[in-house]
């Protein structure tokens, strides 16, 4: 279930009703791209950044449809508060457009106004080009909060960036957000420009396609997220994914070091180019590389399952357990993690602690594939 929120950054609270953003003061004009001419604006950035003949999709930009749409149903008169959390409203109310939040669909503007599906970035997508057409100068916001973790095919590991909108400044920046799960908080905001907002909706969407295993399609949408936005860490490290998977261990690896030269934090970038290194056979750099991860930490339980898996496949059984056990923790009965650590039993002949291990992985999901994989491995054969 998605949740459509308003909070006035200066308040310190933020409010999933709509109808209670009524309260909220807005102190400050409108500034920056707005109306008419961010396009414009937006078009002679790419053209200064020789990315004219790129043929960038403009993901924020409304047709014929989407402005049909808002002329119906919000109105025109009002403070540039009140419409839009009428437009916040209508987007996802169920007597509206009713958008449903879809993790991993980051939609164009039309793109979501037709299907009714977005991630939060496909969400303002929509939003943010559906305000400028009112003349309201909304803009993305970077959320730097804790992200959120998933696992897709393979060893590809999801970080989810969070993307809101805002609006006015300083004190009584008003942040508009559409999320999936318990109230968000926001530590830090970021403003972005345009072309920073599309690179990651280029980023994400290349990412989409490698999770589809379409590793050479997603390399066109990663290189033109870093054209668009060099200092984007993430989307090397994405682009350095989607160039291994295709083989060019060479660009693979000329992405990860672009991402550390700008990121030299990034746990993830650090992770990557073990396993690339461990695929050319340099073990000695992959295993700095992964000392170095290991001494930044992560709160991301997949990261050290892919480390314990690259750890039990060299039969380093002890290193394997330990990185299980992190994984463990970070997502306390997560039943990969259960299933991973039985894996290491059962690898070393210790079948009872593995069949332990599975009982409580199959306790916490029986669907889960890797517990799977170590029941049928367990599983007595027949006449023995």
């Amino acid at each position: 279930m998605a949740d459509a929120a308003i909070k006035l950054l200066g308040s310190g609270r933020a409010f999933g009703a709509l109808l209670l953003v009524a309260s909220l003061a807005l102190g400050c004009a409108s500034t920056g791209p707005g109306g008419p001419t961010w396009q414009a604006d937006l078009e002679r950035q790419l053209t200064e950044d020789g990315l004219a003949g790129d043929r960038i999709v403009l993901a924020f930009l409304v047709g014929e449809a989407e402005k049909g749409w808002l002329a119906e149903n919000v109105p025109q008169e009002g403070s540039p508060r009140d419409r839009l959390s009428r437009l916040l409203k209508e987007l996802t109310v169920e007597s509206g457009l009713a958008i449903d939040y879809r993790r991993g669909f980051t939609g164009t503007a039309g793109e979501v106004f037709r299907e009714r599906k977005a991630n939060c970035l496909g969400f303002m997508n929509l939003f943010v080009g559906l305000a400028r057409e009112m003349g309201i100068s909304a803009y993305f916001l970077a959320i730097e909060d804790k992200p959120i973790y998933d696992r897709a095919a393979g060893d590809l590991v999801l970080i989810a960036e969070h993307v809101a909108a805002g609006f006015g400044e300083g004190k009584d920046m008003l942040l508009l957000d559409f999320y999936e799960g318990p109230e968000r908080t926001y530590d830090s905001v970021r403003r972005l420009s345009d072309v920073q907002a599309l690179a990651r909706y280029y980023s994400n969407r290349g990412v989409e396609v490698l999770q589809e295993g379409k590793a050479r399609q997603a390399v066109p949408w990663l290189e033109t997220a870093v054209k668009l936005d060099p200092q984007l860490a993430s989307a090397w490290v994405n682009l350095g994914v989607a160039e291994r998977r295709t083989g060019d261990l060479v660009a693979a690896e000329a992405a990860y070091d672009k991402a550390l030269e700008l990121d030299a934090r990034s746990v993830s970038a650090y992770q990557n180019f073990a396993a690339l290194l461990k695929l050319k056979g340099e073990e000695a750099r992959a295993q700095g590389l992964l000392a170095i991860s290991e001494r930044l930490g992560s709160d991301n339980p997949f990261a050290y399952l892919n480390l314990g898996d690259w750890s039990l496949e060299a039969r380093h059984f002890d290193d394997a357990r330990r990185y299980y056990r992190r994984a463990l923790t970070l997502a306390t009965g997560k039943a990969e993690a259960l299933a991973a650590l039985g894996d290491v039993d059962y690898a070393q002949g210790r079948l009872s602690q593995a069949r332990r291990w599975l009982k409580r992985a199959l306790k916490a999901d029986p669907t889960d594939s890797r517990t799977r994989r170590l029941a049928e491995r367990l599983q007595p054969k027949a006449g023995s």
